[in-house]
This record gives structure tokens, C-alpha cells and sequence, in this order.
């Protein structure tokens, strides 16, 4: 069976290929292709702050099936090996710069229809396909909101952030708000985010970039993905890191 393109964020399968952050660590690096997932590694982008330049979840955004919105800094050998797997690729218009809250263009979070995003910053091509997609825009203030929402299933995500998980409940979701997990570790910053340290690996399981228990809303968080139907992976030991996420590309 010839893999299939993934539904933003939602593999309908197991996961066959996806894309991390080319400073992922060996040990997840192994563990992703244990569980039989053939990885595409992000190169950086200099115009990023340094501690984000590899995050895909900066760098680029999962529009619609098959189809990626991404800064024109993108390297074009992350953009080749995308094309290679049959995605269209449009260049949005925002360049970056290296401060909040000119970094967050293309950090958007988008759960099934629905999208949370800051639009006073997110790029105006993004904007236009969102809406032409009929994706619900739920606007927040958190300019980074991928990194900060944990995609569960279409129906369910986890976050820190209070207004998206406000937001959440308000379209319907079911959101469970946990606090800002300190131990999350990402350089340059006092803590990482739930979402840039996790991605669904299979319709049934989502991975972390590090060991579930560290955490103090750990128990919860297992409870919470159970509840959803999702086994938790955890593909190192020690301590989460926020890689900027893992996007799921194909699956079967």
C-alpha cells in the first residue's frame, strides 16, 4: 500500500514518514525509526533566533492535504525531499526576524477545522488558504501557538496556554489545560512548550521527545491521551525536549 499524504497534524495510519529538527538526538532519532519512521531533518534558518533556526513548526505550516505554506528562508533541501513526496509548496510572503513576535508567521495550530493563531503576525498567504480551506480562525495572543497546543486527535489538544485552551472549549474541543511544564527544556529559553515536544506517530499514538514522566502534569496528560484513544510514546529518557514539534507526513 502506497503511503498517504496526511491530513494536517492527523495521520489516519501508522506513520511512515515524518519531519523533526536536524538537532533531534540520536536517541530519538533511533527511536523514530524503530517504530519504522523514515525521518526528513529540518536545516536552519539564520534569520530565526538560534535556539528555534531548526523548528518546523517555525519554519513552516501544514495548510491543507498535501500541502505546506513555508518561509522563503526554508532550505530548498528540506523543500526538495517534501516535493519528492508528492506536497504542493507555497512560499508565503513574511520573512523572519530574530525577536518575538516577528519569528511566529508560520506558528499556527490548526486542530481539524479549526485554527489558533495570533493574525496580527501570522503571514497574510497563510491567512487567505486558512479561509479558503474553511478553517475556523480562533484568534489568541500567543504568537506561538503550535509550539504551545499538543494535537491529540481532531476533537482534542493540550495546552498551557489559557487562552487557547479557552478558545478551544469555546469551538467545541476538549482541552485540557495543564501548567507551564518548567522542565520542558528547550536553549536560550527558561522552558519549552507541550506541543513543540510532541506529534502523533499513528492514529493511535502520539510520541515525546523525552520521557512523559518528567513532567509534573505527566499522570494527567497520560489519562487525558488514553481518554482519546492514544497510547503515549515516550522516544528518549531524561528530561522533554521542545524540538518544535513532529510532523507527520505520510501514513498508511
Amino acid at each position: 500500500m502506497k503511503p498517504a499524504l496526511v491530513y494536517p497534524y492527523l495521520p489516519s495510519g501508522r506513520v511512515k514518514k515524518a519531519i523533526v529538527s536536524g538537532e533531534a538526538s540520536e536517541e530519538i532519532v533511533d527511536s523514530l525509526k524503530e517504530l519504522g519512521i523514515d525521518i526528513i531533518f529540518t536545516e536552519p534558518c539564520s534569520s530565526l533566533p538560534s535556539p528555534l533556526s531548526y523548528h518546523v513548526d517555525m519554519q513552516m505550516v501544514n495548510i491543507s492535504e498535501g500541502v505546506f505554506v513555508y518561509a522563503p528562508e526554508v532550505s530548498e533541501n528540506t523543500l526538495r525531499e517534501l516535493k519528492k513526496l508528492g506536497f504542493e509548496l507555497i512560499s508565503g510572503l513574511t520573512t523572519f526576524k530574530d525577536h518575538y513576535p516577528f519569528d511566529v508567521a508560520y506558528n499556527c495550530a490548526i486542530v481539524g477545522k479549526n485554527v489558533f493563531l495570533n493574525p496580527k503576525y501570522t503571514d497574510p498567504v497563510v491567512i487567505e488558504l486558512l479561509v479558503k480551506n474553511n478553517i475556523r480562525v480562533n484568534p489568541v495572543k500567543q504568537g506561538y501557538a503550535k509550539c504551545s497546543t499538543a494535537v491529540v486527535s481532531e476533537e482534542a489538544i493540550i495546552t498551557a496556554d489559557l487562552q487557547i485552551y479557552k478558545k478551544a472549549v469555546e469551538t467545541g474541543l476538549d482541552a485540557l489545560l495543564i501548567p507551564p511544564q518548567k522542565n520542558i527544556i528547550i536553549n536560550g529559553y527558561d522552558y519549552g512548550f507541550i506541543g513543540g515536544c510532541s506529534g502523533l506517530i499513528s492514529d493511535k499514538e502520539i510520541a515525546f521527545f523525552g520521557d512523559l514522566n518528567t513532567l509534573n502534569a505527566g499522570d494527567v496528560i497520560f489519562e487525558f491521551c488514553k481518554k482519546h484513544g492514544k497510547k503515549t510514546i515516550s522516544l528518549a529518557r531524561g528530561n522533554l525536549i521542545d524540538l518544535g514539534g513532529l510532523f507527520p507526513l505520510t501514513s498508511v
